[in-house]
């Protein structure tokens, strides 16, 4: 009778155990988020909020020059709409940043806006006022 006893004890010390090491994992304080002031940010005249930003990076265009990649919430995206080929004006406090083809914000939810930003930290400071945090890292080994 013994034996029999001891086995689920070990079971239970043993699911205890693993319940308290996945605990910790789960209570392990979270790396606080920097966020930037943004402004009034909007495409073909529609507000996007920064809530709708999934990501906003500086990235070089075809001529190694700095331009923004802006990545929308699928529902920000859709109310945006616009069909291939055409061009969507954006703005950034009412000031025109450049456009962006539409035919990537209907298949990837992304704004690509080539203009005269200056360097890249320019850019990169462009794309916080946009999404009111840094970029997200490319890969786990980035953060």
């Amino acid at each position: 009778m013994l034996e029999r006893m001891s086995l689920p004890r070990r079971a239970f010390a043993a699911l205890g155990f693993a319940l308290l090491l996945a605990g910790s994992a789960v209570a392990a304080p979270a790396k606080p988020v920097k966020t930037y002031p943004t402004g009034a940010f909007a495409v073909a005249d529609h507000k996007i909020l920064a809530t709708d930003v999934m990501d906003a990076r500086a990235i070089p265009d075809m001529m190694g020059k700095p331009s923004l990649m802006i990545t929308l919430s699928p529902a920000a995206a859709a109310a945006i709409g616009g069909k291939a080929g055409d061009k969507l004006a954006c703005t950034l406090d009412g000031k025109p940043l450049g456009t962006s083809p539409a035919d990537a914000l209907a298949s990837d939810h992304i704004l690509a806006i080539s203009g005269d930003f200056g360097d890249y930290d320019a850019t990169a400071a462009l794309a916080r006022r946009i999404s009111g945090r840094d970029p997200l890292p490319d890969s786990e080994g980035d953060e």
